[in-house]
């Protein structure tokens, strides 16, 4: 019967510690690698809220960001799990791989011990005390390590908030030491029948998870916490490297099959004793393609991660800085206030409205031809405004599909008022069938100035002299603010307060630009009575008169989702109405596109402002202001740009407080990335520690046949070589696979901001390649470590009675 006045004692458990310090101290090694990786994936991911709010752009209301933020956390909340899950499962398969080999080591120490009468009981305690030792000793190191590297990078805040993650630390080796105490017992107290079975089913089991998470995951949506987002990362990876695992097997067993039969010893041995060891050395193949899986999934998710957000947010903005002024419109003073801004290169009006066809919206997007290929973002590639501005204005374009079709297109050619134009001036006859209405008249010029921007300029009668054929007015007005030289787009006839409104016919006799060029201009207008207002004249390169001047279509360019959703193709023509307004017309699709930049949703369509213009005054007095100012700069000059519009808020072509929120995932996969690279290596430092032991004798035997220690050494070299060096590739190829399936579609299910359109796989090649190869390097240490020593212990060997 067993005594524990004799057998548990802290002697034995310190005699037992003393005779294994390499493989406690490994295990320590984990544990606090474990803990501080931990601790600073939730440092880093803590400072999420902060720094999106500090990001959000001026002018930005505050009800607005809290929404964002609360978005943000939700995402974040589904997507951090992964990250802590990843790094639990790579620190608990070292740990349980450390604590097998040091259950082996004890082999023949526990036997006696239970040959002593230690019961099973007694073991299990001895065994949790060793555990908490350690998972205490690891807390305390990991805790060091983390407020250390966070004060290094962070400063004083960092570290403190570092040692506040002390339960999450305390968690994770409670963890670690479960896993360990059933390790260290699996030999002495447990039986390892259907040990097979279970390992089996449990690989199907994480097999048929992953399928099931890829599957669901392309459902996941933001802004909620989402089990398949925090759990699929995980269950695929560890998929990925249970895969390279049997393959790694498979081609081991397969290269050992000729090695009997071939002549060398180099080919012989080595494939043997890969295949014969697959059991200790199958670990270290896990946790390499596990790691190396890893950060190849960091490298593609931190890429795909910063161009699909600085995309999407660029698509939606339209350029690199906006504000939106509706209700009102953008004055050219306002385009010159906004250029003057410091930091703010170009600037432009767009016009953002919405399009009924039939019974749907879409958006419109309107900028002038000259200043859209300058202030418009082509989004990383996913736009060319360039080639939006060539296919509406008709300098380029498929003949045979469209050039049929555009006879009777918009084609807007203002005049020109010249580079010293101060102001307008017009005469106009008016010959009336009822009362003389000429002294109401109001006529209204359309001027574009030098940016493209439109402005409603009212004409003051300066004078009116009545004849018995009929009357003669002129009308004035200077120039308003803005960009010279100024275009003339439009003059629009209108009668003013009066009791009613007879049928006439107003004449443009003379027009000219005061202090500009003299303008050759000419039209008429016929009102049939009760009508107040009627286009004289128009920059369509037709001349007005008694007879209706048919309307044109207006080029545009729509996006794919557009024509998915229309069915429609370059040449196809359909009516429109504009929201709200009333104004109808007719688009003449000249281009489909993947996106329009700036469109407020998918389905969009771009036309030049000056074609809108007309496109919308051949067919009423009415037409569409730019409601935006788009500038193009600096992003930093969002809050200079917000004062010089009276404290408007600015939207910016940059991830927005949201999806900073998430982006916080970025470093806090590369530091899970670090911290499993170096869990990696202190494990397969273990497991190489452990094949030397166990084929010690073999050395001594080789060396009495002739193998010299130098051969052995390189021997040993091809072994590991292929060993680590295989399991690197095949990490290589699993990750990969993982990151072609995965990554995209964790984007976009963690991230709120997300446009298809801007979905693509773009990994971070060089923090990619930095880890890859840090854990690399760190295992050709360990293999020129290796082979070095066992060029020494060969050197000396002595064949004894246990090698015979």
């Amino acid at each position: 019967m067993a005594d524990p006045r004799t057998l548990v004692t802290a002697g034995l458990l310190f005699r037992r510690a003393r005779a294994r310090t390499g493989h406690l101290g490994a295990l320590a090694a984990t544990v606090a690698v474990a803990v501080a990786t931990v601790i600073l994936i939730l440092v880093v991911t803590g400072e999420a809220e902060s720094r999106a709010r500090a990001a959000a752009a001026a002018g930005t209301p505050v009800e607005d960001v809290d929404a964002a933020v609360a978005v943000g956390a939700a995402s974040l909340a589904s997507a951090l799990p992964s990250l802590l899950l990843t790094v639990a499962v790579v620190a608990g398969a070292a740990v349980a791989q450390l604590g097998r080999l040091l259950a082996a080591a004890r082999e023949h120490e526990t036997e006696t011990a239970r040959a002593r009468g230690l019961s099973r009981g007694q073991a299990l305690l001895l065994h949790t005390t060793e555990a908490v030792i350690v998972g205490v000793a690891g807390t305390l190191a990991g805790s060091g390590i983390a407020a250390g590297l966070a004060a290094a990078i962070g400063g004083t805040d960092a570290a403190t908030a570092a040692l506040t993650q002390t339960a999450a630390a305390a968690l994770i080796a409670l963890l670690l030491a479960v896993i360990l105490v059933s390790a260290l017992a699996r030999r002495s107290v447990t039986r390892r029948r259907g040990a097979r079975a279970t390992t089996i089913a449990a690989v199907a089991l994480v097999v048929a998870a992953a399928a099931l998470g890829l599957w669901q995951l392309g459902f996941a949506r933001p802004g909620g916490f989402d089990p398949i987002v925090a759990l699929t990362p995980t269950v695929v990876l560890l998929a990925a490297a249970l895969a390279a695992l049997a393959v790694f097997g498979v081609l081991a067993r397969v290269a050992a099959l000729p090695a009997a039969r071939a002549r060398g010893l180099e080919t012989a041995l080595g494939r043997r004793q890969v295949a014969r060891r697959l059991p200790l050395s199958g670990v270290a193949v896990l946790l390499v393609a596990l790691t190396v899986s890893q950060a190849i999934l960091a490298g593609a998710f931190a890429g795909t991660w910063a161009a699909a957000t600085t995309d999407s947010a660029a698509l939606r903005v339209g350029t690199d800085l906006r504000v939106d002024l509706a209700p009102q419109s953008a004055s050219p003073a306002d385009l010159g206030a906004s250029a003057a801004v410091d930091g703010v290169d170009a600037v432009a009006g767009a016009v953002t409205d919405l399009l009924e066809f039939g019974d749907d919206e879409v958006s419109l997007v309107a900028l002038p031809a000259a200043s859209a290929p300058v202030v418009m973002t082509d989004a990383g590639g996913a736009a060319d405004p360039s080639a939006l501005v060539r296919a509406v204005t008709g300098e380029e374009g498929d003949a045979g599909e469209a050039g049929a079709g555009e006879a009777d297109v918009v084609r807007a050619a203002p005049v020109a008022l010249g580079e010293g134009a101060a102001g307008l001036s017009i005469t106009v006859s008016a010959q009336w069938t009822g009362a003389d209405v000429s002294g109401a008249l109001q006529p209204l010029a359309i001027l574009l100035d030098a940016r493209g921007t439109p402005a409603a300029v009212p004409l003051t009668v300066a004078r009116s002299l009545s004849s018995i054929d009929g009357a003669r007015v002129v009308a004035e007005a200077a120039l308003p603010g803005g960009a010279a030289p100024w275009t003339l787009a439009a003059l629009v006839m209108r009668v003013g307060p009066t009791p009613g409104v007879p049928a006439g016919t107003v004449t443009l006799e003379e027009i000219s630009a005061v202090g500009g060029e003299a303008l050759d201009l000419a039209g008429s207008v016929v009102f049939q009575g009760g009508e107040r207002e009627q286009v004289i004249w128009l920059a369509d390169g037709r001349e007005r008169g008694p007879a209706a001047v048919p309307a044109d279509a207006l080029r545009v360019a729509v996006s794919e989702a557009f024509g998915a959703r229309f069915g429609v193709a370059v040449g196809d023509r359909l009516d429109y109405r504009v929201a709200g307004t009333g104004r109808r017309g007719e688009v003449l699709v000249t281009a489909v596109v993947d996106a329009i930049p700036g469109a407020s949703r998918a389905d969009a369509v771009f036309a030049v402002t000056d074609d809108l213009l007309v496109a919308s005054l051949q067919r009423g007095t009415s037409f569409a202001l730019p409601g935006s100012v788009w500038a193009a700069g600096r992003l930093d000059s969002d809050a200079a740009l917000s004062a010089a519009l009276d404290d408007r808020a600015v939207r910016v072509a940059a991830p927005g407080v949201a999806d900073r929120m998430v982006g916080v995932l970025v470093p806090g996969w590369w530091v899970a990335a670090g911290g499993a690279a170096v869990l990696a290596l202190i494990a397969t430092l273990a497991i190489v520690q452990s094949l030397a032991l166990a084929r010690g004798p073999e050395l001594a035997v080789l060396r009495a046949l002739g193998v010299t220690g130098a051969r052995q050494a390189r021997l040993r070299t091809g072994e590991l070589g292929a060993i680590l060096g295989g399991s690197a590739l095949l990490g290589v190829v699993g990750g990969a696979a993982v990151a072609l399936v995965l990554a995209e579609p964790l984007v976009r299910a963690t991230t709120p901001g997300i446009l298809a359109v801007a979905l693509s796989l773009q990994p971070a090649w060089a923090p990619l390649i930095g880890v890859v190869a840090a854990l690399a390097g760190g295992l050709v240490l360990i293999i020129v470590g290796a082979s070095q020593r066992v060029r020494r212990a060969a050197r000396d060997a002595v064949v004894g009675e246990e090698a015979r």
